[in-house]
Formats: C-alpha cells, sequence, structure tokens
C-alpha cells in the first residue's frame, strides 16, 4: 500500500469520525434542550408554590376578601407573593405556548388555581399586568 492508499484511508476514518461527533452533538443538544424545559417547569411551579405556602399568603387573602385594609407593609408583603404565584403561571403559560408542557396538564393547573386567581389578592395585579395569562385563562376584569 501506498502513501496515496493511507491518505485515502486516513480521509474515509476522517470523514466517518465528523459524523459520529455531530451525531453525538446533536444528542447532546436535544438532552440539553429537555433539561432546560424540566427546570423551566420546575420553576413555575415552585414559584407558585413557594408563594401559596407562605403563611402570609393565606392571611393576607382573608383579610382582603373581607375588604380589610392592608398596612404599607402588607400590600407590600401581598403585592410580592401575588407577583410570584402570577409569575410562575406566566413560566408555565410559556411552556404551554410552546408545547412543552401537555395540554390536560395546563387545564388542571389553571382549573385548581382559578379560585386564588380570580381573588381580590390578585385581581389588582393582574389588572396592572394584562396580558395573555388573563386570556388564556378567560379571566374578565
Amino acid at each position: 500500500m501506498g502513501i496515496q492508499d493511507w491518505g485515502a484511508i486516513g480521509e474515509v476514518v476522517g470523514a466517518i469520525a465528523v459524523i459520529v461527533t455531530l451525531i453525538y452533538l446533536a444528542k447532546q443538544v436535544k438532552h440539553s434542550s429537555e433539561v432546560a424545559k424540566v427546570a423551566s417547569y420546575h420553576q413555575g411551579i415552585g414559584q407558585i408554590v413557594q408563594s401559596a405556602m407562605e403563611p402570609d399568603f393565606s392571611t393576607l387573602r382573608a383579610k382582603m376578601e373581607r375588604g380589610e385594609p392592608l398596612s404599607p407593609a402588607e400590600q407590600i408583603r401581598s403585592n410580592t407573593l401575588t407577583s410570584a404565584f402570577i409569575y410562575g403561571h406566566e413560566i408555565l403559560l410559556h411552556l404551554y405556548r410552546q408545547r412543552q408542557v401537555d395540554e390536560r396538564l395546563w387545564e388542571n393547573i389553571i382549573a385548581n388555581n382559578m379560585e386564588y386567581l380570580t381573588s381580590e389578592m390578585m385581581l389588582p395585579e393582574l389588572r396592572a399586568r394584562p396580558g395573555p395569562l388573563l386570556l388564556r385563562c378567560g379571566i374578565n376584569l
């Protein structure tokens, strides 16, 4: 075998190595994309759960439903918790619109949280930031 034959074999081996590398990289990118979707989903659910589990959330919501005025500190706390709760839903809505959250799961999340989303605590924040979440949930302001 001459040097040209060895060169031709080297080119074939190099081309195969490039193809194998591209296949590997494509699988890694797909995997990274799936991991990012799951992380975003968990961030959205985490925002909702974390804000709703705060002891102040229920206390402030009940106070507002009774029509009792909030102190300035309570108003700030209410706005913070409300914003976090709504933001979690906005994350999930974005994922749903990108077809990264199943429709039945999205509908279940909204159905389970509609009581909160339409509460006296949430409505002022929703009015201040109208957008696709309102339309998708069918909330009339």
